[in-house]
């Protein structure tokens, strides 16, 4: 992880003489820019009358030749339409144009043609397209647009790369778009990668240690197989989802690849090796018989959960993938993840929970900061001028959803353990509970087998199960915490109420 980090962070201090392999006398040639990305607006004319307008990214890419002062250059444009402005997919190049920049010019020319697999505005016509692109001075540069969003300019602050101005002409299919566009300071929003990186890296420490703890607890006292697998099934999906949309986060965006893969690693090692692995657990203690009956069983139960755990993980990613634009809402479901415990709790009427209080506390908390700071800061990484932008985002009402559900699962649980798993179920639709203290003679004589002590006849503490073995209370009660099944002959127990 420092190893990545310090990559990054040596390569915003050397953008200045290297970027991608581009020469270095770029900087001089392009008007001293640390970057050559820059994000403004366009507009787009048919025969003299507007047709569609927009904001757009425009990439530079420029190479010293044989020739001094001469350099050839590749320009190209990704539009988007004010309606996909909050897409969070990736956007790929529309126009390509290459040409020819001359030192201290202050202008350059480019020629292109259309592709109508990218720009289809004129069906399966390819039109030629000659651009002149003027470099403005910073002392003469015009306001910033008021239509423009805001964390274009913030992304400009400190940079001293020249904003830009361009017109395109398309004399065969007669239309011509003009544009104005800021540049994207990289080495600002390389800072804000690397901090957003150590921020998502500590709260995924948090939760690796929250599942250590709850797997320790679970092995000292409280049973697995109390633990709900749909609610460690959907954190491990969150966390497989937040590791692939990572990864191809980084693979879209060239120059923080290395910051922006360390939260992937991170994310895959809590899905992969903590979290699947707590599911194989539970789902063992509770297939334990099918587990003893040798390799052939085992495998066939290992076949069924992974078969099916990897296939909604698969689903999910095809879902998300196609619903990019809903993402926010798809967030807000995911975090109802502790409402299959609660419901677990009260179908098995347990009244002690099997998760521990600081794994719960750890994971909502972590968790929740990661969503506040996505869609709660305004001026955050996906801010749309490298990253792509997340939908509805800053959205304080799902902020408010998110919160307020989160206090809402967790009040519930605390309150299972005062009152017991069932104590919002209405009583008529309880099952009917099985009577651990029934009126039954006890001899002098008669054991505890679990801590090996007479049981009293006339102590109202001491409970028969419907078996008709005798134990004190508050030792039959640890041993539930462990298997629900009888000491003495290994029959069900049902729930004490």
């Amino acid at each position: 992880m420092g190893f990545s980090l310090l990559s990054d962070f040596l390569w915003s201090g050397s953008s200045h003489q290297q970027n991608n392999g581009i020469n270095t006398d770029t900087q001089t040639n392009l008007g001293t820019m640390p970057s050559e990305v820059y994000r403004g607006r366009y507009d787009l004319q048919k025969n003299g009358s507007l047709t569609q307008e927009g904001f757009l990214r425009v990439a530079l890419a420029s190479q010293q030749t044989s020739i001094t002062g001469i350099n050839t250059l590749t320009m190209s444009l990704a539009l988007l339409e004010p309606h996909k402005h909050t897409s969070f997919m990736s956007t790929e190049s529309d126009l390509v144009f290459s040409g020819i920049n001359f030192r201290d010019a202050g202008t350059l020319t480019a020629t292109g043609a259309t592709s109508p697999s990218r720009f289809s505005l004129f069906g399966s016509l390819s039109c030629r397209l000659d651009a002149i692109v003027t470099f403005k001075s910073t002392s003469k540069a015009s306001p910033p647009d008021a239509k423009a969003p805001k964390q274009h300019n913030a992304a400009s602050q400190g940079s001293s790369q020249n904003p830009i101005a361009g017109e395109i002409a398309a004399l065969d299919c007669g239309f011509s778009m003009t544009f104005a566009a800021d540049p994207i300071n990289i080495n600002y929003l390389a800072q804000k990668v690397v901090h957003y990186s150590v921020w998502v890296n500590v709260l995924t420490f948090v939760q690796i240690r929250c599942f250590l703890m709850q797997m320790r607890h679970t092995e000292e006292g409280m049973s697995a197989a109390k633990v709900s697998m749909v609610c460690i099934g959907l954190q491990a999906l969150m966390d497989a989802y937040d590791s692939f949309l990572h990864l191809c986060l980084g693979l879209s965006a060239q120059y923080m690849f290395n910051t922006i893969a360390v939260i992937c690693l991170f994310k895959f090692i809590l899905f992969s090796l903590l979290e699947a692995r707590y599911l194989l657990i539970i789902w063992r203690q509770r297939q334990h018989e099918a587990f003893n009956q040798g390799w052939e069983a085992a495998r066939r139960e290992l076949s069924w959960l992974y078969s099916r755990f990897y296939g909604l993980l698969i689903f999910g990613l095809i879902f998300i993938y196609n619903n990019m634009d809903h993402l926010d809402i798809i967030t807000l479901c995911f975090q109802g993840y502790w409402v299959p415990q609660i419901l677990y709790d009260a179908w098995l009427g347990a009244r002690r929970s099997a998760l521990s209080s600081s794994f719960v506390v750890g994971v909502s908390v972590s968790r929740s900061l990661l969503i506040l700071y996505l869609w709660g800061c305004p001026s955050g990484v996906f801010s749309g001028d490298l990253l792509p932008h997340l939908p509805g985002a800053p959205n304080p009402r799902l902020l408010i959803a998110v919160v307020f559900l989160q206090v809402a699962q967790v009040t519930v649980m605390v309150l299972q353990r005062s009152f017991g798993g069932r104590f919002f179920v209405p009583w008529l639709c309880l099952p009917r509970a099985y009577n651990y203290y029934r009126n039954v003679r006890i001899d002098g004589a008669t054991e505890c087998v679990i801590c090996m002590s007479e049981i009293d006849p006339e102590d109202a503490r001491r409970v028969i199960t419907p078996c008709d073995h005798k134990f004190h209370k508050a030792c039959l009660e640890q041993w539930m915490d462990v298997k629900m099944e009888c000491p003495t002959c290994r029959a069900i127990l049902p729930v004490m109420q």
